[in-house]
């Protein structure tokens, strides 16, 4: 996952978290003693209940927009599977794995053709929050491998880590700030960012956690409609030693119309088309020297998710 979109699923599950702690009952009008709030996943980040998450993203090819012709092609499967959680009164721990396959075609560019780019992440969480108070923290650290395995050597490795304050203003408001740092491809990133989620009836939801802003329509308990905007990419470690290009930093935002189906109360199975843009390609060799720089062409894509929820 782009160290961006991380981000932004940690704040969303932290401003989650102020609802649901510890099975805390429900203030939202309408809504069942006990219930709560469930947020919207539109692009599969892991928002919402948590559960066992696998995506899968078809990305048209995005044509390079200088050079001699040709284009990137994707196809990626994402899953996000969580492996505990500890309930300890005030405190809360849980921790999750994330796995990425990229495949990637560069159509030959600067010798790369086709190669099978992985990313693994074990994300540890550890969240502070007393039921008499409406301010909350969250932390967590999330070291990681980002590489094509052909030869691993220190610059595959990276690691992310987020410090954040929470305030739950009403029962359908809650907001956050944060600090976030990600250290990848020998770079490290400090980055502010800003959280907010509101309600303002049972019926629509605004979650806007930047990079990705989401809005979400349910008509229906089972059916949720939702537009999302949120960046996608990543870094990884590539080639053997003999080769030129050892790094591949690729950037790039989508923004797409999502359709959710509740299947029972574990269940759901989504649809999302759109547009990915502001697409960028670096290539860089061992010295992290930029051999490629290449913008690229918006292009079509789709995705479809499964989700079993706790």
């Amino acid at each position: 996952m782009h160290p961006k979109s991380l981000l932004s699923a940690a704040i969303a599950a932290a401003l989650y978290s102020a609802h649901a702690w510890a099975g805390t009952p429900s203030e939202v009008p309408g809504e069942e003693a006990g219930a709560a709030l469930e947020l919207i996943d539109p692009a599969a980040l892991g928002f919402g209940f948590a559960g066992y998450t696998i995506d899968t993203t078809v990305q048209g090819q995005l044509d390079y927009e200088d050079g001699d012709g040709g284009g990137l092609d994707l196809f990626e499967v994402r899953t996000i599977a969580p492996f505990g959680k500890i309930n300890l009164g005030n405190w809360l721990l849980a921790g999750t794995v994330n796995y990425t396959w990229t495949q990637a075609d560069f159509g030959g560019l600067r010798g790369l053709g086709s190669a099978d780019l992985h990313s693994i992440e074990a994300t540890i969480v550890a969240a502070y929050r007393r039921a008499d108070s409406p301010w909350w923290l969250l932390t967590f650290i999330s070291p990681g491998v980002s590489t094509d395995f052909n030869n691993v050597t220190g610059d595959a490795f990276n690691a992310n880590a987020l410090g954040l304050l929470g305030y739950r203003w009403s029962p359908r408001l809650d907001l956050a700030v944060g600090v976030f740092a990600d250290y990848s491809l020998n770079e490290a990133t400090v980055l502010g960012s800003i959280g907010v989620i509101w309600r303002p009836n049972d019926q629509w939801i605004l979650q806007a956690t930047p990079p990705i802003v989401a809005i979400g329509y349910r008509p229906t308990s089972d059916w949720t409609i939702s537009a999302v905007t949120y960046p996608g990419g990543g870094k990884w470690e590539v080639g053997g030693r003999e080769q030129e290009v050892r790094q591949v930093d690729l950037s790039l935002w989508r923004a797409a119309i999502s359709v959710e189906k509740k299947f029972g109360p574990h269940w759901r199975v989504s649809a999302r088309g759109g547009i990915a843009f502001g697409g960028e390609l670096e290539l860089r060799d061992s010295q992290e020297r930029v051999l490629v720089d290449r913008d690229l062409d918006p292009a079509p894509f789709g995705a479809v998710a499964v989700k079993w929820a706790f």
